[in-house]
């Protein structure tokens, strides 16, 4: 084995320049693969991290019109959600509905002495971070007082911060009155949105202080429901239709209707992401392997000139009774070499390569800004199975670009050899 490594070596000696450049095309092949499949996982990590939560399962209603006719009843019907359905969901399935959240939103504007912005106002119950997440950087959340008393409080998102009050620290903006529409509210805290979904710039207030101001009847804006028990696609596909069935018993209109009021469930979400995450890995490996493609090209084509160039002495091996087996392990060998060592130096450069720039991305991020650390690019990397995949890949990929030149060496006799010679 030791003879069989100095010959390889040897005879990568002879063509160092020759064999380093057929080496840079499979160090860039396998370079790209792992640059590719790192980004794609730190950007699909991103993506995931910014619109879901583990422990979330929400289901989510909110009121639409009818587009199917139910017992007389015309299509087009406006169907309400109240925050009585909670109650009602909550009874009918003890085992799956764990709590409900109602909120009222409105469009308003908000405005610091000459600062304005547009921003939605949302009115919740304390209780309502089941569904939020949100991170409280100053002050407080929204309390029971509030509540009882319809005070005019209201937390401001760090995004609607920065449009007025774009030089000033969280701590600084609790205790001021901001103007929504021609009310005056007072900040008593100010939070980060842990997802993405929250990154329109919300200020949140009392749920009944924004049913007085705004709302004349007890419809609601939606209605989030927390759920378990639920584990599989089917489970989660059979409760929200369950959920519509009820529903449309209590408002009248067709089970069958899906627009009468509409249903989003995080179940789906998270089963689209994931769907999303293997078109785009899938997309990934075939560019990356098509670019490893040319590189077991070059390395061939090299094996059959190395072949080519040792003709007389291959020739003579097998003249003197060298098995046919020693010389495909030899050329494979040599092959297999090549490929997996500068396929190892384009791996490691492709690894640092992420790595770098995880570390610039995560610099880049502002620590205050919502969802997902407000970065669409998150701990990138290849894991363990990839690296394994990733070497199985370069091994063949040595025996692939070997396997002619291989067949070439057993095939050269003698009398040719010499004559190819002279």
């Amino acid at each position: 084995m030791r003879d069989l490594f100095s010959e390889i070596i040897a005879s990568i000696r002879h063509s160092k320049t020759r064999f380093l450049l057929t080496g840079f095309s499979t160090a860039w092949g396998i370079f790209l693969l792992i640059v590719l499949l790192g980004t794609g996982n730190g950007i699909l990590n991103g993506i995931s991290n910014a619109w879901l939560n583990e422990d979330d399962n929400v289901v989510t209603l909110e009121p639409s019109t009818t587009m199917l006719p139910f017992e007389g009843l015309p299509a087009g019907r406006s169907i309400p959600i109240k925050e009585a359905d909670g109650r009602a969901l909550q009874e009918a399935f003890p085992d799956n509905v764990l709590d409900y959240v109602p909120e009222l939103d409105r469009n308003v504007i908000v405005s610091y002495r000459n600062k304005y912005a547009e921003t939605d106002i949302a009115g919740f119950y304390p209780g309502y971070e089941t569904i939020r997440n949100n991170v409280i950087l100053a002050g407080r959340n929204i309390n029971e007082a509030d509540i009882e008393g319809r005070r005019k409080t209201c937390l401001l998102s760090t995004n609607l911060c920065k449009r007025i009050f774009p030089a000033d620290e969280p701590r600084d903006i609790v205790g001021r009155t901001v103007s929504v529409g021609d009310v005056a509210f007072k900040v008593v805290g100010v939070y980060k949105p842990a997802k993405s979904y929250n990154v329109s710039r919300t200020l949140i207030a009392p749920f009944t202080t924004v049913k007085s101001l705004y709302f004349e009847n007890d419809d609601i804006s939606k209605l989030s429901i927390t759920v378990a028990g639920l584990n599989t696609e089917a489970e989660n596909r059979a409760f929200v239709e369950k959920v519509r069935a009820q529903l449309a018993a209590m408002k009248q209109f067709s089970p069958v209707d899906k627009k009468a009021v509409t249903i989003t469930n995080t179940y789906d979400l998270a089963l689209y992401i994931g769907s999303l995450f293997k078109t785009i890995n899938l997309f990934l490996w075939i560019v990356g392997l098509s670019t490893l493609v040319a590189g077991i090209v070059g390395v061939s084509n090299i094996m059959l000139i190395t072949v080519r160039e040792r003709t007389r002495e291959l020739a003579v091996r097998k003249a003197v009774g060298a098995p046919r087996r020693s010389i495909i392990r030899l050329v494979l060998t040599e092959s297999v070499m090549v490929t997996v060592f500068f396929g190892y130096v384009g791996m490691l450069l492709g690894i640092g390569v992420i790595k770098l720039a995880d570390l610039i991305v995560s610099a880049s991020v502002d620590p205050t800004a919502s969802g997902a650390g407000s970065s669409v690019f998150l701990n990138p990397g290849v894991d363990i199975g990839i690296v394994l995949g990733a070497t199985l890949i370069m091994i063949l990929a040595g025996l692939l670009a070997g396997y002619m030149p291989a067949k070439k060496a057993v095939s050269i006799k003698l009398v040719e050899a010499l004559a190819a010679n002279e």
